[in-house]
């Protein structure tokens, strides 16, 4: 009951065991305090749990990773890992931290590293770069929902892996709250391109004049160089397949977006600069418009403005174009801001998957779902909702089955020991069975 499986982490927590079993659930209290948990994750404490039941060994998610590796050797049955969590309580850490046990555990003993599994771990910069970004709670906050299908071919080998994405939080990418960051690669995109390569692109300006990226009053976080995670991603990049001109692709995308963020408008009307007005690009955004339509592709600067400051309404009979007021022309820039970069992240993981799966020569696969970390604000998006409603339905289900199972293996185990108690008793006596009224 609850009282006791608190009390019994409060206490392993106290003596620095961050890692609790409870069945088959693995609970982690602040597994990332490295000062204290550095050892945990040190590869001669790895190769321990190789072929270790689950009780053999002291509770950590190495453990939840070589069970599942054993299923899959002995039954050659997919499994699955549910991570869940409040946001930054270390979900994504967890799942890399299994991604790189069951890399190593399924490398062909004396052989080289397995260029496969580089390849699915590599994966992993690249969609923190664009996927991950800095809350209140955590620095490196995934916010998107992943499900890695780790495929295993007929040696048990890594052989590849599927990524599916889930909700991708596009809000963020036009406004952030005070303390937060967007999405790493922007801020990875301007400290890591050298002054011509910004030139290029037309992103000459410093970090603090983007609109994008200066309305929390957080550009940096203490302790990491995002020029560094720039050549960290670009890396990662080419290790999932992306060609040079692909990323440049990326990069100018990139560009577009940020460069969306700073259009302006105003009225159309000389003498009237109410918000019910009709709209247009502001004079002095001319340049940037053109900037973005050259960044985007074949679509020219006026055919862009003409998206942003009217929409389209089709009859049945005729086609009418309805200017927009300003407040709707800049809700239009951000939809496309938010669009364009919604369909950058997905592009990239299509990407991802033509390079890493292999489903010809997967004998069986391991699942790890990394789910939304689930939070309440004073003011709640309906992303939120839908992100807090999935949560709490896993964690019904995963409780369901797994409480469920429990109870059903302490009911086989009680029944074959009152049975096996029974084989084992003494004929009864004579004067016992007239007692009982057996004669």
């Amino acid at each position: 009951h609850e009282p006791a499986l608190l009390e019994n982490l409060r206490h392993r927590f106290s003596r620095d065991h961050v890692y609790t079993y409870t069945g088959k659930i693995c609970i982690a209290v602040n597994p990332f305090n490295w000062q204290v948990s550095q050892p945990l994750y040190a590869e001669e404490l790895l190769v321990k749990y190789r072929r270790a039941e689950l009780d053999d060994m002291p509770p950590h998610v190495y453990g939840i990773a070589e069970q599942a590796y054993q299923a899959i050797l002995n039954q050659s049955a997919n499994q699955s890992i549910l991570v869940s969590g409040e946001s930054g309580a270390g979900k994504t850490e967890s799942v890399k931290i299994m991604m790189q046990y069951l890399a190593v555990v399924s490398k062909s003993s004396g052989k080289a590293e397995n260029q496969v599994a580089q390849q699915v771990l590599a994966s992993n910069p690249l969609l923190e770069a664009f996927g991950n970004a800095r809350t209140l709670r955590n620095n490196n906050s995934s916010r998107f929902g992943k499900f890695i299908e780790i495929q295993f071919g007929r040696s048990f080998k890594m052989s590849g892996a599927r990524i599916h994405i889930y909700l991708l939080e596009k809000s963020r990418v036009v406004q952030q709250s005070t303390g937060e960051r967007n999405y790493h690669v922007f801020y990875q995109l301007l400290a890591g391109l050298t002054a011509d390569e910004r030139s290029q692109i037309h992103l000459e300006p410093p970090i603090e004049e983007f609109h994008l990226l200066n309305q929390s009053g957080c550009t940096a976080i203490e302790g990491v160089d995002d020029a560094a995670e720039m050549r960290r991603t670009r890396t990662a990049m080419g290790k999932v397949g992306l060609a040079d001109e692909d990323i440049l692709s990326v990069t100018r995308t990139l560009a577009a977006v940020l460069l969306l963020a700073q259009l302006q408008f105003e009225s159309g009307t000389e003498t009237d600069a109410d918000d019910d007005s009709a709209s247009r690009i502001a004079s002095d955004s001319s340049e940037t418009l053109s900037h973005i339509a050259s960044a985007l592709g074949p679509e020219q600067s006026d055919e862009l403005s003409s998206a942003l400051t009217t929409r389209r309404l089709i009859t049945r009979d005729d086609e009418i174009t309805v200017p927009l007021t300003l407040e709707q022309a800049r809700d239009s820039r951000d939809a496309l801001g938010k669009s364009i970069y919604g369909r950058l992240f997905s592009w990239l993981v299509e990407r991802c998957n033509e390079k890493l799966v292999d489903d010809d020569a997967t004998a069986a696969f391991i699942g790890i779902l990394d789910i939304f970390g689930f939070e309440s604000f004073k003011v709640n998006s309906f992303e939120q909702l839908c992100i807090n409603y999935a949560n709490e339905r896993l964690q019904q289900q995963f409780n369901w089955d797994v409480f469920k199972s429990e109870q059903a293996s302490v009911a086989r185990s009680k029944h074959a020991a009152s049975k096996q108690q029974l084989t084992h008793l003494p004929p009864p006596s004579l004067p016992s069975l007239m007692r009982a009224g057996g004669v």
